[in-house]
């Protein structure tokens, strides 16, 4: 049913719940899983700044990448860059791309309090998606993930 598995991550805690919940689908249907982080930048006057560096989102991507082949699922993994507010579109594009039968994101991400004002990037996902989004809600994200999230939005303010 499910061939080709799309996990959107970005580094919050409800979107490292998302790479599990994705890894036992693709146990279940025997899928692939394509690991995708979009990183936002914001453009200045005299240039574009990032909320984090090329080398950090790509460590992102390899670490889902090897969690999933871990737990013996084929596994690929992308960075793709995008301007702030566009990262949905991206994520809607590289399934499309990738032909992909599912989509699976966190409820939430680093963006949730831009989301309250201009919607979340997992609900623009849900309404232009051609295939099934699987939304993670777990609400059991353990705190030695949320302290160091949380440290560097504090830190970023």
């Amino acid at each position: 049913m499910f061939k080709q598995i799309l996990v959107a991550v970005d580094g919050s805690p409800y979107s490292q719940r998302a790479l599990p919940t994705a890894i036992e689908v693709a146990k279940k249907f025997g899928s692939r899983i394509f690991v995708l982080h979009v990183s936002e930048h914001d453009k200045g006057r005299a240039a574009a700044y990032t909320m984090e560096s090329p080398a950090e989102a790509t460590k992102l991507v390899a670490d889902a990448v090897e969690a999933a082949k871990k737990a013996g699922i084929e596994a690929a993994g992308e960075v793709r860059d995008a301007g702030a507010q566009h990262a949905a579109k991206y994520i809607v594009e590289a399934a499309v791309e990738k032909g992909v039968d599912l989509i699976v994101m966190g409820s939430r991400g680093l963006s949730d309090v831009q989301g309250i004002f201009l919607g979340s990037v997992t609900h623009k996902v849900i309404q232009t998606a051609e295939v099934p989004v699987l939304i993670d809600r777990s609400s059991t994200v353990k705190q030695e993930v949320v302290e160091p999230v949380a440290a560097k939005l504090v830190a970023a303010i």
